[in-house]
């Protein structure tokens, strides 16, 4: 058995030191270990490179020295990078984020430091280890509490699948940390029972849980959902292989990984083939990826099959959150009145569910078609009435997306100063937040842009040129079309050319106008 250990100074227990490998090896490995998916190597340049005359090959060295640093324990490559754990490999900083029992070290060291002692003199990393340092301290400390009350309650195979639907149900009900204690309760009672097929699902459901509900880019939720796939896997459990591959395409989607999250998809869709209850998610998952990228008319067609599944299925959870995004997809197509349909009915349906945890997400987007319709006093209430309730259940994402929407509805409504100064905030403070999805950030940003311009044209251009190089960075490409019409309406004279010639690659002919 290898054990790479992270937390505290950096080593590998029996490897040969390597001399003259510096620090940034092992910050590259710990980066890649506690993200929630493959890192583009921009990201990487960003966080350690920032300064180097050629970034490029500042990483190829530091990845070859990475690789000679973790030897075959970790296969590290490829772009986005990833990674992969040889066989007999266990790393404590997954362990953390799993919250799962130590395996080859000791408990006590849970809550150490990330990189303690080996950090790299780089500002951008310091910040995000900083972060990093933060939640893994947490969960370590959550991990040592655990343990030390280990002696859990003998449970069987029922009352596993009994704790995982009443964490679901307390998450619904707009609980999201009561639920998803009592989802991670469920995991280690799984665990305690030795059946991974049981165990699988409730590693599913509580990566389903976390992800949705508490942190969209949550490493242990992540870390989960990869366990329960390669459990699900092994055993031939399809319909948890499903969940847990299309909650893996949502993280992906999240932060902005679109190949990977429609990679991801492709695998749940060969798993749900067949049975349309699993089929409805997925074909709403993938919906989800396509929105703003090549094919938001695609996003459409594949939202319309999950809509139809849904019905045939008689999941009305699968329909309403299918509907709400299809509303989101034809807002974005400026498909108002079909848009206007689709939100109707999926407030209608969440409010029959009483599914409290989606309410933010469908009443923004009522706001939106009030917006639309130019009734910004309404929009306005309804937006600021749906971001109360999101700071009640501490949602990131909806709290930014409805200060989003209180903002241009001030907008709309004559203060277009104290609105720029508003989303301002937003990006400085929640999109700052590691856990804002990359579509939400470009979002405000893309009304951080429109408003500006009205009153300051210089500072307006200023921020559409960022908003195209985060939509680039992240493929969000509808994003720099926005970017680009933003610069054309302020007299930039290459920008209408631009608009044109990226617009003519999506299928959005929204995106054409002027």
């Amino acid at each position: 058995m290898t054990v790479v250990r992270l937390l505290g100074p950096p080593h590998l227990p029996g490897a040969a030191p390597v001399p003259g490998r510096g620090r940034k090896p092992w910050a590259l490995v710990a980066l890649l270990l506690c993200s929630t998916g493959p890192v583009p190597r921009s990201r990487v340049i960003d966080l350690l490179f920032p300064d180097a005359a050629d970034p490029q090959a500042a990483l190829r060295w530091t990845l070859s020295q990475a690789r000679r640093t973790v030897g075959d324990a970790v296969t590290v490559g490829g772009d986005p990078l990833t990674w992969e754990l040889a066989d007999g490999v266990h790393v404590d900083v997954l362990d953390v984020l799993a919250g799962r029992a130590p395996v080859g070290w000791p408990v006590s060291e849970a809550a150490l430091p990330l990189l303690e002692g080996a950090e790299p003199d780089v500002a951008e990393f310091s910040a995000w280890l900083h972060g990093r340092r933060l939640d893994l301290a947490a969960a370590g400390a959550r991990l040592q509490r655990a343990q030390r009350t280990r002696t859990c309650s003998p449970a069987g195979r029922g009352a596993v699948r009994d704790l995982v639907r009443v964490g679901e149900q307390v998450m619904d009900a707009g609980a999201p940390r009561d639920g998803a204690a009592i989802l991670a309760g469920a995991v280690r009672r799984a665990r305690v029972l030795g059946d991974d097929a049981v165990l699988a699902e409730a590693l599913a459901h509580y990566g389903h849980g976390i992800v949705h509900a508490v942190a969209s880019t949550d490493p242990g939720a992540a870390a989960a959902l990869r366990e329960a796939d390669r459990l699900a896997t092994r055993h031939g459990l399809a319909d948890v292989a499903v969940l847990a591959r299309r909650e893996l395409g949502f993280v992906a989607t999240a932060t902005g990984d679109q190949a990977g999250a429609l990679a991801q998809f492709a695998r749940a869709a060969a798993a749900a083939e067949g049975r349309p209850e699993q089929e409805a998610g997925v074909a709403c998952g993938r919906g989800f990826a396509l929105v703003d990228t090549l094919a938001s008319g695609g996003a459409v067609r594949e939202l319309d099959r999950a809509v139809a599944l849904a019905e045939v299925a008689d999941r009305p959870r699968a329909a309403a959150a299918a509907l709400a995004m299809r509303g989101r997809a034809r807002l974005q197509r400026d498909e108002d009145e079909l848009a206007e349909q689709d939100v109707r009915r999926a407030r209608a349906l969440v409010g029959e569910l009483g599914w409290t945890a989606l309410r933010p997400w469908v009443e923004f987007l009522h706001g939106e078609v009030l917006l639309r319709a130019g009734r910004p006093a309404e929009a306005e209430v309804v937006f600021a009435d749906a971001r109360t309730l999101a700071e009640v259940l501490d949602d990131a994402c909806w709290i930014a997306l409805n200060a989003r929407g209180v903002a241009s509805a001030r907008a709309r409504r004559g203060d277009p100063a104290g609105a720029a100064a508003a989303l301002r905030t937003v990006c400085e403070t929640l999109v700052a937040d590691a856990d804002i999805c990359c579509w939400i950030e470009l979002h405000v940003r893309d009304t951080l842009c429109a408003v500006t311009a009205s009153f300051d044209g210089p500072a307006a251009l200023a921020e559409s040129r960022l908003l195209a190089e985060r939509a680039d960075r992240a493929g969000l490409g509808e994003f720099a079309v926005r970017a680009a019409r933003h610069r054309a309406r302020l007299g930039d004279p290459d920008a209408s050319g631009e608009q044109r010639a990226r617009a003519g690659r999506y299928d959005n002919p929204a995106l054409l106008r002027t």
